[in-house]
């Protein structure tokens, strides 16, 4: 049952708690394996056993009770008060404001010198923000060196049944300042094979394992074929992966209007949806495999070593071409073939057909992959114990790099990084220090495969893992006003009370009112992945979206997300970049500041057993997977 438990913990990121309590490792299992929704391979081994939740819940009880007496106060204590008003009076509106502007300025994609530029940037505003006299605080580049590929040229051709070629570009928007820029021509799916592929179309829905078997069960083949596949429900990586391994010759990822575009409201430049030039950019690299840099060049370990796979197992071998839906709907409109099954149908206005042909497309691309070094730059804040064996860690992170201009994403999160960094160096000029050393860091490389953390995380693992006690991370900030949150249990009552404390602008309720309370499961997909999944770091990932809706915001990698989009649409006050700000400062001065690691066992136990219980569901037939989960087998 302790193996049990360590293992589960491991994936809740409870570790940095149970490794305090029993220095065990965790042996090979693979008796059961749960199988993911867009892979089909083993994305998680499970035990050899699986105890009822209900001895599952009790032994951890028991293993964590001895922390349970210890837990902080679960509101500010007399002497946290006027630190934590203080604290909260700082971040600014304004100040999210300029810094978004100055960053959104001009591009940085990963291994750039915009990009460059914008880590010295960062690297100045930290300093500046953080300057105390005898607070000790450093600001430090670390500079690994990626694999990272840029396009060079690519088309999408139609040779049946009419001759016609996509344009593959984003129109300028005449109230977007920044919208004429090169890379509106440069659309491209990272790690993309090189490759001239001409080939009959099979529409395969959202690329998922069961979108497949559906074709299977039509008399549908994709090999040898050009697969088009739509955004959503399923890393885009993982759908290029489904594609390859079914034979497909190239892979399509369009953006259909009825995830992210005219049918969810109005369309950029009028609303937050996508019009119908707006592409999403993206890494096609198999990251849920493993993250990071697929070639390693800074370690001595290999992707093979550090995760089982080849490097070149972790990218596609096939071309790969992101496209708009402006672009996709001539082809989409002359496939033949099969009625598209329920669940198909997208927002266009004809029925969708599964094909093959009669389109015949072209696909061309040809990329060039080059060693980078990239900038990850982290403010220290030593803590009272800094520099001895009894220094702890309280991280926090956001990604820099953007694939064009990255208002929203990632760079809300860095302004509200900023208006952090203002506030706790207002702290620490008052005669403040942490009780746990504070790194705030700006990670670069996150779009290409989070590839700036992990390098990072690999690098000072040992460290981590002796001293980290909490990863806090926002990258989308804002895109919206509705609070999404996803958190390890040991951390969800922390993350409540610290919004119990802070006020919504729209509603004028206390924030935990206006969003509910309710916390997600961490998986994979943000910077908290190398900590949380690989090192065992209990973590949270915070972020404000669209209101009531299951997408992303709609201008989701585009060249449209500007500063523009987010003066005109997107946050015009920019009250909610400073009141995430207010969140998540207030989330790492409760856990750096109080003398007791913030975590609660008893949430702990609940969330072990509950899991627990949903996978005896699921393996005796009885559970809904709701898309979280494919099928569990011995």
């Amino acid at each position: 049952v302790a193996s049990a438990v360590e293992g589960i913990s491991r994936t809740l990121g409870v570790c940095g708690v149970l490794r305090q309590t029993w220095s065990r490792r965790r042996g090979r299992q693979s008796e059961v394996a749960l199988r993911c929704p867009c892979t089909q391979r083993n994305a998680h081994r499970g035990m050899h056993h699986m105890p009822s939740p209900r001895i599952l819940a009790l032994v951890t009880l028991l293993i964590l009770l001895p922390l349970a007496a210890l837990s902080s106060p679960s509101s500010p204590s007399d002497e946290e008060k006027p630190l934590e008003k203080l604290f909260l009076s700082v971040p600014s509106a304004a100040g999210a404001r300029e810094t978004l502007k100055d960053i959104t300025g001009y591009d940085h994609l990963a291994g750039t010198e915009g990009c460059r530029k914008a880590a010295l940037y960062v690297r100045n505003k930290l300093a500046s923000a953080l300057a105390a006299p005898g607070a000790g605080v450093v600001v430090e580049m670390h500079t690994p060196e990626v694999l990272l590929q840029y396009p060079v040229e690519r088309s999408v051709s139609m040779v049946a049944p009419e001759i016609w070629e996509a344009p593959l570009t984003e129109d300028i928007v005449d109230s977007d300042t920044t919208s004429d820029t090169p890379w509106r021509n440069l659309t491209f799916n990272a790690y993309s094979a090189n490759g001239n592929v001409t080939a009959e179309v099979v529409y395969a829905n959202y690329g998922r394992p069961d979108d497949f078997e559906a074709l299977e069960g039509l008399g549908v083949t994709v090999k040898g074929k050009v697969v088009m596949v739509r955004y959503g429900r399923c890393f885009r990586g993982l759908k290029v992966m489904n594609a390859e391994r079914r034979g497909a010759a190239a892979v399509i990822i369009y953006s259909d209007p009825a995830d992210d575009g005219f049918t969810q409201g109005k369309v950029y430049p009028d609303g937050p949806w996508r019009p119908r030039t707006g592409v999403q950019r993206g890494s096609a690299q198999f990251a849920s495999l493993c993250a990071g840099d697929v070639a390693r060049i800074y370690s001595k370990a290999s992707a093979l070593d550090l995760c089982g796979y080849a490097t070149e197992d972790l990218v596609p071998k096939i071309p790969v071409l992101p496209m708009s839906w402006g672009d996709a709907e001539p082809i989409l409109r002359r496939l033949g073939g099969a009625d598209a099954p329920g669940g198909f149908q997208g927002g266009l206005d004809f029925p969708y057909k599964l094909g093959p042909g009669p389109s015949v497309v072209r696909v061309m691309v040809e990329s060039t992959m080059k060693a980078r070094a990239i900038w990850n730059v982290c403010a220290v804040v030593p803590g009272k114990h800094y520099g001895t064996e009894d220094d702890r860690m309280v991280l926090l992170g956001n990604h820099r790099d953007a694939w064009v201009f990255g208002a929203s994403d990632p760079n809300s999160g860095t302004s509200a990084m900023i208006e952090v960094a203002k506030g706790i160096g207002r702290l620490l000029r008052k005669g403040w220090r942490p009780h746990r050393t504070m790194k705030i860091c700006s990670w670069d490389g996150e779009e290409y495969g989070l590839l700036g953390s992990t390098a990072w995380g690999e690098t000072y693992e040992e460290e981590l893992r002796a001293k980290a006690v909490s990863y806090f991370n926002m990258d989308v900030a804002v895109a919206g006003t509705e609070l999404v949150v996803g958190a390890s249990p040991s951390l969800e009552k922390l993350v409540r009370e610290a919004a119990a404390s802070l006020t919504d602008p729209v509603s004028g309720k206390p924030l935990l009112e206006a969003w509910g309370g309710l916390i997600r499961t961490l998986g994979t997909g943000s910077d908290y992945t190398v900590f949380l999944d690989r090192i065992g770091i209990p973590s949270v990932d915070l972020a404000f979206k669209p209101q009531g809706s299951n997408s992303s915001y709609g201008l989701y990698h585009s060249v449209y997300d500007s500063f523009s989009w987010m003066e005109r649409v997107g946050d015009p006050a920019f009250e909610y970049h400073a009141l995430a700000a207010r969140l998540w400062g207030l989330l790492a001065i409760r856990a750096a500041g109080r003398s007791v690691v913030e975590v609660h066992p008893p949430t702990v136990a609940g969330r072990l057993a509950l899991y627990l219980e949903e996978l005896q569901e699921l393996r005796a037939g009885r559970g809904v997977c709701e898309g979280h989960c494919f099928e569990i087998r011995r």
